[in-house]
C-alpha cells in the first residue's frame, strides 16, 4: 500500500503547474531569457485542447488549427503512461537539434521547433494540460505560449 501511495505522488506531482514551470524554466535559466509564468486562461484552453482530443490523441498530436496562431503550441502522445515533465524532457531533448547562432534546426528540418518555444526570450506565459486516451489508450500533453516563437529570420533570445 506504501509503494502504491508513492507511485500516485509521483504521477500527481509530476504534472502541477510548478512542475510544468520548474522544467521550462530551468533551461530558460540556463541560456539567460527569464522565467515563464503560470496562465490559468492558457490552461484552460490546454485542457479544451486536450478534452476535445480524448478519444483520438493521435489526431489532436497533430491538430495546428485549434488556436490558430495567437499561440505557441507544443504536444506529446505516448502510447502508455507520460508525466508532464516526461513529454517537456522529450521536448528538451531537440536542444541537440538546435544551433543557437544560425536559429535553425541542424538537420534543415523542424525538428527543434519545440525547444526553441520554450527558450523562446518572448515567451512569457504558459499553462499545460494532460488527460489519460479513451480509444486506444496513452496519454496526450499540451502546452500553450503566451508569446509563440517564430524560427525564421529571427533569434530566440539575444546571444551575449
Amino acid at each position: 500500500m506504501e509503494m502504491l501511495l508513492k507511485i500516485w505522488l509521483v504521477i500527481i506531482t509530476q504534472n502541477s503547474p510548478k512542475d510544468y514551470l520548474k522544467i521550462h524554466n530551468n533551461e530558460r535559466v540556463e541560456v539567460g531569457v527569464k522565467s515563464l509564468k503560470w496562465d490559468p486562461k492558457l490552461a484552460s484552453l490546454a485542457r479544451k485542447f486536450v478534452k476535445k482530443h480524448i478519444f483520438d490523441c493521435k489526431k489532436g498530436f497533430d491538430d495546428t488549427t485549434f488556436a490558430g496562431k495567437k499561440y505557441g503550441r507544443s504536444s506529446a502522445y505516448h502510447r502508455a503512461f507520460l508525466s508532464g515533465v516526461d513529454a517537456v524532457n522529450t521536448w528538451l531533448q531537440q536542444k541537440t537539434n538546435y544551433d543557437y547562432k544560425s536559429n535553425n534546426c541542424i538537420d534543415g528540418t523542424l525538428s527543434c521547433i519545440l525547444y526553441a518555444q520554450i527558450i523562446w526570450g518572448e515567451t512569457t506565459f504558459l499553462g499545460c494540460a494532460r488527460v489519460k486516451c479513451r480509444n486506444y489508450g496513452g496519454t496526450l500533453i499540451t502546452c500553450f505560449y503566451d508569446s509563440p516563437c517564430h524560427l525564421p529570420g529571427q533569434t530566440p533570445f539575444v546571444i551575449h
